[in-house]
């Protein structure tokens, strides 16, 4: 079965070990077998060169089952009260016990999501990414909302994944988000799970023609702080695909992750598409976050923008890897890529990788990156004015990760990522 028998680690091993041979769906037996070809990625692979999963993952801790009444106790106690409506995974389940009831929305449809739905195989197929596939291989139990065209929901969604199950387990969760034509919805994903073991998920967005959505991530303990400690490993797939004239805005917030992986796989597939990518991250200690994302334009006249924004303290470690593909026949592409980091330490490292991949001749497309320390003096001035420098430097920071927030149109969506970026601050781990 593939490349990692030859010399698999051991983590390869559990995983083979933890995916049946006698299971029959057609489709998760492809998924397992494209992953076993592959293996888990290490540097000698391009795109992970800056995150070698392979030499991380030393073992893969057994997978979290369907969560009891235990276990969905236990992730209830961690829900708040939202004016969204919610929906919640356990542990990579779809929790319908914790969820909210759709069926009286005018215009929403929440149901399981089926390994041989149309949808997902068209965009599972245009990412090819192995851990994509070993997330399709052990996925179970996961969700679609979708919103029927011309649809208009006054009130947002909100995705939210806990844990239930206590210590070190494989968390596999799925969903997908169908926007229908000409709908527009606002999204919220609030990722509040176990920093120890292994998570492995991804979600589907799929825009139709003239959709719009505006979605916004919360990678942190959102009572307030990082999700301190752990020795997680982590890799979120985000996988869109834009029809004519639609539209998506996305962006994320994230802190406190021992080692993360975000990667994005961006298709405009319809003439006029506009997609809007940005993410502020907050690093400090040994942390590792990894975004990585490649955007096609598969149509004429598309537009994207993408603005990164880190800030990294003590010896944390951020890496952006950014490719903007526009194919011969995607003439007027208009794609523009930035990534800028903040050191506030010597030990602190940061790796910027933006790439063009260019084959049509009528295009507007550039990139960049950067990476400075806070400006000595714009510290003097505020200080000059009885502001203390700790205070100082926690205002620039924040003036300097809060743009990454500016693409979102839901004014709702972008102040409580503001507020979010201000409580993470409070604390002066960045000061």
């Amino acid at each position: 079965m593939g490349a990692i028998l030859q010399t698999p680690t051991q983590a390869e091993q559990d995983l083979l070990a933890s995916f049946s041979a006698g299971r029959t769906e057609r489709e998760r037996k492809a998924a397992f077998e494209r992953f076993a070809n592959a293996g888990l990625p290490s540097r000698r692979v391009e795109s992970w060169h800056y995150t070698d999963l392979r030499a991380k993952l030393r073992t893969a801790p057994p997978r979290a089952q369907k969560p009891g009444a235990a276990a969905l106790a236990r992730a209830k106690e961690k829900l708040g009260t939202v004016d969204r409506f919610r929906i919640v995974t356990v542990d990579g389940f779809f929790s319908r016990e914790l969820s909210d009831e759709l069926s009286a929305v005018p215009g929403v449809r929440l149901r399981p999501l089926l390994e041989d739905d149309i949808r997902l195989k068209r965009l599972v197929q245009g990412a090819g990414d192995a851990l994509l596939d070993l997330n399709g291989a052990f996925a179970e139990g996961g969700f679609v909302l979708e919103i029927a065209p011309g649809g208009r929901v006054d009130a947002g969604f909100e995705l939210v994944a806990l844990d239930g199950a206590t210590g070190a387990l494989g968390r596999f969760g799925r969903g997908m988000v169908i926007v229908g034509e000409d709908s527009r919805a606002a999204l919220l994903e609030t990722r509040g799970e176990s920093r120890e073991g292994f998570n492995d998920s991804a979600l589907f967005l799929s825009l139709g023609r003239g959709a719009q959505l505006d979605y916004a991530c919360r990678n942190f303990d959102s009572a307030g702080g990082a999700l301190a400690g752990g020795a997680a490993v982590e890799v979120q797939t985000i996988v869109a695909r834009l029809e004519q004239d639609a539209r998506l805005r996305a962006t994320a917030l994230v802190a406190g992750a021992p080692f993360l992986r975000r990667q994005l796989f961006v298709s405009c597939a319809g003439e006029r598409a506009e997609a809007h990518l940005s993410g502020g991250v907050l690093l400090r200690g040994r942390e590792h976050v990894d975004t990585t994302l490649t955007l096609t334009h598969d149509a004429p006249s598309c537009i994207s923008r993408e603005t990164f924004k880190y800030v990294l303290a003590d010896q944390a470690e951020g890496v952006f890897q950014g490719k903007i593909v526009v194919p011969p026949h995607a003439q007027k592409t208009d794609g523009k890529m930035l990534c800028r980091g903040l050191l506030l330490s010597d030990e602190a490292s940061m790796s910027s990788k933006p790439e063009l991949e260019i084959f049509a001749d009528d295009v507007v497309c550039g990139h960049g990156a950067a990476c400075a320390r806070l400006d000595e003096s714009q510290l003097f001035y505020m200080e000059s004015r009885g502001i203390p420098r700790a205070e100082a430097q926690g205002i620039l920071v924040e003036a300097f990760a809060a743009e990454a927030f500016d693409i979102i149109d839901d004014e709702e969506l972008r102040d409580l990522l503001r507020l979010d970026l201000k409580r993470l601050l409070a604390g002066g781990a960045f000061s």
